[in-house]
């Protein structure tokens, strides 16, 4: 009796380790970067991903956005992007027959402000696969580094004056002949009356 119901117990454990398996997808390219060389327009930013169902069983990529976490896994000289709504994927969800792929746009939707200019950001996008007719308890997720950098500052930094007559120099320069000009009066009068 104890053989027939352990026979039993590691028959249905078997099954279900079999029913259970991950689903296993690949994602490629593990990386992007989107460099914005001109301006914000977002005609420059679009890229791919693709996604490949390894199974033999179809199922429904999602995907959603994060900031790197922990922040310690972020690479170097990159911060988070400042509105994670600014990256735009689509399709939101694909169905993908089993050993098919499918591609995945990445854009950006930035707004054109010079504070923005010269930005190094890092964020994931990460894709969730799920079984379609619900086999699979485990969940593996992948996810995408983005790498996004905004155009530089074009605009000339303001470099000091060698011109006398420029700026804060030549309002200096006013207001010391002027504080000249009222100290040689002044003297002058208490010259006369002393002199008187």
């Amino acid at each position: 009796m104890k053989t027939g119901s352990l026979l039993i117990f590691l028959t249905i454990l078997l099954l279900t380790a079999i029913s259970c398996r991950a689903i296993d997808i690949s994602v490629q390219p593990a990386e992007v970067t989107i460099t914005m060389t001109n301006a914000f327009s977002s005609e420059n930013t679009i890229t791919q991903v693709t996604v490949t169902n390894n199974n033999n069983q179809s199922i429904n990529v999602t995907w959603y956005l994060e900031h790197p976490s922990p922040q310690s896994l972020i690479r170097p000289n990159r911060t988070y992007i400042e509105n994670i709504s600014w990256i735009h994927v689509s399709p939101p969800w694909c169905i993908l027959s089993p050993y098919a792929s499918a591609p995945f746009s990445l854009s950006l939707d930035i707004p054109e402000r010079d504070e923005l200019k010269d930005q190094h950001w890092e964020t994931w996008v990460t894709f969730t696969p799920h079984s379609v007719n619900g086999s699979s308890l485990f969940m593996q997720e992948y996810a995408v580094r983005v790498y996004i950098d905004t155009p530089q500052n074009t605009q000339p930094l303001l470099a000091p004056s060698n011109n006398l007559f420029q700026g804060t120099q030549y309002t200096l320069l006013v207001l010391m002949f002027v504080i000249a000009a009222i100290s040689i009066v002044l003297s002058i009068r208490l010259l006369k009356k002393n002199h008187r």
